[in-house]
């Protein structure tokens, strides 16, 4: 015969087992939503409060706007440090020419917001006998056609110097996007410069200390 007391201790295990086995099914459910593809899993929230503004990598900005001196310029392999840099300002506009140097790569970078930002890299031309005046020059197999001229303040920062400050005059011509400027600098004689006209998204821009390394 079966005593009371024994139903009753039967019926205390078969419950106790039934927690136990529940809890179990439970926790596997857990671990199976948490490793499972498209959750956070080891990538989720968790992990990525850790991460802090050091383990983010430096990003490069692709716009040349507000170029300083110590920036560095990546173009078609170069990695050019910004040496020089005239800021202009003619009324109500204003321009920038900044000197990218990489060893003995050397161009002028001028940037214009006028309608739309225009970036345009230049190369000195060691030409003396070149002045501005006719509404066209041919030069170096191009036509160039006569588009505006004037007068201009600036200011000049360079890492070699304490820079300086007086008025320029300009002479500009065009070809399509080739472009021919002549320039002199508080009466001295001109200097001429071909350039081409770029899209401003062709530079990676690395900002620099402020300061140039020597």
């Amino acid at each position: 015969r079966v005593t009371v007391s024994e139903v009753t201790t039967v019926l205390i295990v078969v419950f106790v087992a039934l927690i136990v086995a529940g809890g179990v099914t439970l926790y596997r459910q857990r671990q199976q939503v948490g490793a499972g593809t498209g959750g956070r899993g080891s990538t989720g929230r968790s992990e990525s409060k850790a991460l802090g503004k050091a383990d983010i990598p430096t990003q490069a900005r692709t716009s040349v706007r507000g170029l300083q001196l110590g920036d560095v310029v990546a173009y078609e392999g170069h990695d050019c440090i910004v040496e020089r840099a005239y800021r202009f300002r003619e009324g109500g506009s204003s321009w920038e020419e900044h000197l990218l140097v990489d060893g003995d790569f050397r161009r002028w970078l001028s940037v214009e917001d006028d309608e739309g930002l225009e970036c345009v890299l230049w190369e000195r031309q060691p030409d003396p006998t070149l002045t501005p005046g006719p509404k066209t020059i041919d030069f170096d197999g191009t036509s160039y056609r006569f588009d505006e001229q004037g007068t201009a303040d600036y200011t000049l920062e360079e890492a070699a110097g304490p820079g300086g400050s007086g008025k320029a005059e300009y002479a500009d011509y065009l070809a399509g996007e080739r472009r021919l400027s002549f320039e002199r600098y508080d009466a001295s004689g001109w200097e001429v410069n071909v350039g081409v006209v770029v899209s401003e998204h062709v530079f990676d821009v690395y900002p620099g200390s402020g300061e140039v390394p020597v």
